[in-house]
């Protein structure tokens, strides 16, 4: 990842942070938005509304007054277009400048000086200011509050959950990762009233999570050694068993490189899991979209991994063909007809009463096959060697 990635991705992380952090600490009849109407965040407490902007700027030498001339601006431009009457509203700039702590004011002289900037790219922001805004009354109403970094925010955040009565055992690797990727799903949501959270519910429902949440996050997260211990640990049991149905649907288009990496984590896959006798439930994986599954064959076929494609007459696929067992040799060798069962997810249909044992869902939100009564696991990567180290495929993981 190129630094200048890596720094957007911290602030992101920055901002669900404190998003997550405004829950734990919020009182009765307040709610939290991200992506609020206002800011960032909008904090609504009963006749007030504190509006917080965060900025992660770990790669600058010290805070300066021109690194926050943009977050002001537009924090001044809404103070100024606020009709008499309107509800009470705080403005706080959240930033992480290296060496500053506490908390900070301006004085008039530096609103003065960042309103009368001649920045090209901020003039449409000043142009918006209503001629005669008070700005005095806007600086009772704003500060700058000068954060941690991520990592020791994360630290904080952890200790904030410890108070709330999980179980000290699942807060790193189940209830802070759910509770992070539940703040992701809510900032893609399209209207403030879906992205608003109450926080006593959004806690209770925390304590009903039972299985790692694996997602595109997971890896900036501060905790994500322990998320990967449990999670190894819970699908140990299930990729032991010998006679074990396990289907995978997979969204290609989804994870980076899957053409080039596809075969290599099938064929080791399959000699972990599915190479002696007593393994007769060969794993299906089911590919969604129109990926050319006949030319993965090909290529599997070339790489030694015999697969059941189901397919009769080189034309339709027949559910009972594809999850047929296959046939076993003993002598002189063990040697079983197939070893992997190969489809598109898209011609496959339901599943009737051949729910497997385990499904794995990669890159896809949800599918028909789930069931309650089935083992259903959940990946976002975006890449398989994430997937392959979850299925103790590969001892590190990069």
């Amino acid at each position: 990842m190129g630094r200048t990635a890596e720094y957007s991705v911290k602030g992101y992380v920055y901002q669900f942070l404190r998003y997550l952090n405004e829950i734990l600490d919020a009182g009765a009849g307040t709610t939290v938005t991200i992506e609020g109407a206002i800011e960032d965040i909008d904090v609504n407490a009963i006749g007030s509304t504190t509006a917080v902007q965060c900025k992660y700027h770990e790669q600058a030498e010290k805070y300066t007054l021109g690194k926050i001339y943009k977050p002001v601006l537009l924090m001044v431009e809404h103070f100024s277009q606020m009709s008499a009457g309107s509800p009470d509203v705080r403005y706080r700039l959240f930033c992480h400048f290296p060496g500053s702590t506490g908390t900070q004011t301006l004085t008039r002289t530096d609103l003065d000086t960042i309103v009368a900037t001649k920045a090209v790219g901020l003039l449409p922001i000043v142009n918006r200011v209503k001629p005669g805004t008070d700005l005095d009354d806007f600086l009772t109403r704003f500060e700058i509050e000068f954060g941690p970094s991520v990592e020791e925010y994360q630290v904080a955040v952890l200790a904030k959950l410890a108070t709330k009565g999980f179980s000290a055992a699942d807060i790193d690797a189940i209830i802070y990762p759910a509770a992070f990727q539940r703040i992701v799903d809510a900032a893609t949501q399209s209207s403030v009233v879906t992205r608003t959270i109450d926080p006593a519910p959004f806690i209770a429902s925390l304590k009903d999570v039972r299985r790692v949440t694996f997602t595109r996050w997971t890896r900036e997260l501060a905790t994500r050694a322990q998320i990967f211990k449990r999670l190894r640990g819970e699908l140990k049991d299930a990729l032991d068993r010998n006679s074990r149905s396990r289907y995978f649907v997979i969204d290609p288009d989804t994870v980076e490189d899957f053409d080039k990496d596809i075969v290599r984590f099938i064929k080791a896959f399959v000699e972990k899991y599915s190479f002696k006798y007593l393994h007769d439930n060969p794993p299906l994986f089911a590919l969604t979209g129109p990926y050319d599954v006949g030319s993965l064959q090909v290529r599997l076929h070339d790489a030694g991994v015999k697969c059941a494609t189901g397919l009769i007459g080189n034309a339709e696929v027949r559910l009972a063909e594809l999850l047929r067992k296959p046939m076993i040799q003993r002598k002189p060798k063990v040697m079983l007809e197939f070893r992997l069962r190969l489809a598109g997810r898209n011609g496959l249909g339901n599943l009737g009463a051949d729910r497997p044992d385990e499904l794995f869902l990669v890159n896809v939100k949800e599918d028909d096959w789930g069931h309650s009564d089935i083992n259903v696991h959940r990946f976002e990567i975006d890449r398989l060697s994430d997937l392959e180290y979850a299925l103790q495929l590969r001892r590190e993981y990069d």
